[in-house]
């Protein structure tokens, strides 16, 4: 048996043993929830996310390649308008994120929501009921964002305004599923995961996707995350996607944080073989002021089959951001990135693919309320 093929048969039975737990706490939780009262209140919270870029290859599509929610160049755009509807579960509660802009229709992009129109601008909606199970067994329910990834799809949320190669190409941006999440001390947490599948409401085959994370944070200024997603994920088929997903968080100091997210990725193909994908993405912020920051990035991305981004070549790409907070709920950034391939993969100026980079400067701002 195939190391791959051993740990998704070890998280089913986890999964498997996990749910029939539940289903023995059924009458004691029921019990409880009877004489437990939340005066928690329904918090709305949201964001307006907008942004200029400029592309110096001047692409004829207007396109910056290889990016995910700054797509569009040299125009204004909206990237992303939402607004989030949240109760704390205590035992129970829930969240709703409704969002507007290029970044749902990226993230929404599934086909079958041909079907499901209504889901289009559903970030999330999940529901979430805490168990009495030591110091809690939190379970979520619903659609929700990718527990994978050192980014998130809020800009707000990152370091840098654009995202990764890693976020773009690697991994999923949200699933419809079910999670459950345990503390066992303050150190250290897991959780586990099924779902339909990546990026879809309705899914694609018979089988479901079995994801995981473990958290270790020894120390304050140190944390480590291991994340894992696999199943299969093409139509009517059995071959498995496995990502490995791992992040080191670490405060050097007051003023310097640095950030390190590596993923490793394969895909079974037929008649035989593997498609493989991986990369690693290096990230630090340096707070100059309590306004304003500098941040820089490195990464470097091997697509050695073409499977996720539909050429073999290996991507580099170096980005510099500057933040600047005008008051506490508007964050500009101002951010110069180069990319760069080993093929000739990027648009110039009549719409041919014959350039090996892309130098791209970009201006955005977010507020949040």
């Amino acid at each position: 048996m195939r190391p791959i093929n051993y740990i998704n048969s070890i998280l089913r039975l986890l999964l498997l043993s996990f749910l029939l737990f539940i289903g023995l706490l059924g009458n004691n939780f029921a019990q409880n929830a009877d004489t437990t009262k939340s005066n928690n209140q329904i918090s709305i919270t949201g964001m307006v996310d907008v942004y200029f870029s400029k592309n110096f290859n001047n692409p004829a599509s207007h396109i910056n390649d290889y990016r995910n929610f700054d797509v569009t160049e040299n125009q204004f755009d909206i990237n992303l308008a939402k607004v989030t509807f949240q109760k704390t579960a205590n035992p129970v509660g829930f969240r709703v994120d409704l969002g507007f802009g290029h970044a749902m229709d990226l993230i929404n992009s599934d086909a079958n929501l041909v079907y499901e129109k209504s889901l289009r601008n559903v970030e999330q909606a999940y529901l979430s009921v805490i168990l009495p199970v030591g110091s809690g067994l939190t379970i979520n329910a619903g659609k929700m964002s990718t527990h994978m990834g050192g980014e998130v799809i809020e800009t707000s949320g990152n370091i840098n305004y654009s995202r990764s190669i890693l976020f773009a190409y690697a991994i999923p941006y949200s699933h419809v599923g079910m999670s459950a999440g345990y503390a066992f001390s303050s150190q250290f947490t897991a959780s586990i995961y099924i779902y339909n599948g990546w990026n879809n409401v309705v899914d694609n085959n018979k089988d479901k996707t079995i994801g995981a994370e473990i958290l270790w944070s020894p120390l304050s200024t140190f944390t480590l995350i291991e994340n894992f997603i696999g199943g299969p994920e093409e139509p009517n088929t059995t071959n498995k996607r496995n990502v490995f997903d791992t992040i080191l968080n670490y405060q050097a100091a007051d003023d310097l944080f640095v950030t390190l997210d590596a993923d490793y990725g394969q895909e079974a193909l037929n008649p035989y073989g593997y498609a493989i994908w991986k990369g690693a993405a290096l990230t630090g912020k340096y707070t100059i002021t309590e306004v304003s920051a500098i941040a820089l990035r490195g990464e470097y991305y091997s697509d050695q089959s073409g499977f996720t981004t539909g050429t073999a070549q290996a991507l580099r790409e170096i980005t510099v951001t500057y933040v600047y907070k005008f008051a506490n709920s508007l964050l500009t950034r101002l951010e110069f990135r180069r990319d760069w391939s080993n093929q000739n993969t990027f648009e110039d100026e009549t719409g041919t693919f014959s350039k090996n980079n892309q130098n791209t400067i970009l201006i955005g701002s977010i507020y949040t309320f």
